[in-house]
């Protein structure tokens, strides 16, 4: 398939930059012990908040590390400047549709991201006993879930770069990417949040992004429930992906570059 070429060449690419790597893996690695020093500190006094208990909660926010990188590898910005730089118009006459051509381009990133920080840390946290990995059935769908994940994060963050066709700016996609975090579940899960903010949070596809997954790998997410939160987390996908095509197709049909 044409497209996995580029998924190949982003992998590789990330090896080229050893100092940054390094820089990444280190602060990936100094993440984890404020977060894990952190909820320790918030459960000293009580056996569960919102119904999750300490070693839960460690579970979901340690995993949410490990698969931070693969599903926080936002197109957006990329796109935004392709359009005011000009460079649209090339990517357009390519024998490619661009959509796939930045889906498997940043899966590349995603993935070496997973490869080059995520294992290192799931390694390091499973022989501290931190985190323990659930049978292959539970790990199973957990694998599922992060890869609609992943589709779901890149479809969000592919419309906030497609919105500046029509808005003629890009001020304000790290303000909806910060949006997009807080509800998808990546800092904590949505049990945390006040009664009518969990409400909205539920309603939003975001959830499918991080909590989901999570929340399936933790345990939070009862075994009864997780078909339906499967299901759910697919039509939300199909969704995004759906509206991501729609608006990127018009904003190909009235395409006019600033600037240039």
């Amino acid at each position: 398939m044409k497209y996995l070429a580029y998924t190949r060449s982003e992998f590789l690419r990330g090896f080229r930059y050893r100092a940054n790597y390094w820089a990444t893996l280190a602060g990936a690695f100094m993440l984890v012990v404020i977060q894990w020093s952190l909820w320790t500190a918030v459960y000293r006094d009580t056996g569960a908040i919102a119904g999750i208990s300490l070693s839960t909660m460690i579970s979901y926010t340690m995993m949410g590390r490990v698969v931070s990188g693969f599903l926080g590898e936002p197109v957006a910005l990329r796109t935004a400047k392709r359009i005011w730089s000009g460079e649209i118009v090339h990517d357009l006459v390519k024998p490619v549709d661009l959509h796939f051509q930045l889906l498997f381009q940043n899966l590349g990133s995603a993935l070496f991201s997973l490869v080059s920080t995520g294992l290192p840390l799931l390694t390091v946290l499973w022989l501290m006993g931190v985190l323990k990995v659930p049978g292959l059935p539970v790990l199973a769908v957990f694998v599922a879930s992060v890869l609609m994940g992943y589709v779901t994060v890149f479809s969000t963050s592919f419309l906030s770069g497609v919105i500046t066709f029509h808005t003629k700016s890009k001020v304000g996609i790290d303000s909806i990417y910060t949006v997009v975090e807080l509800f998808s579940g990546l800092y904590f899960p949505l049990q945390f949040f006040p009664g009518w903010l969990r409400t909205i949070a539920e309603f939003l596809p975001f959830k499918s992004i991080h909590y989901v997954p999570l929340a399936i790998w933790s345990g939070i997410i009862a075994p009864g429930e997780v078909g339906s939160s499967l299901l759910s987390q697919l039509i939300w996908t199909a969704l995004m992906v759906l509206a991501s095509r729609i608006l990127w197709s018009g904003a190909v049909k009235s395409l006019t570059i600033q600037g240039g």
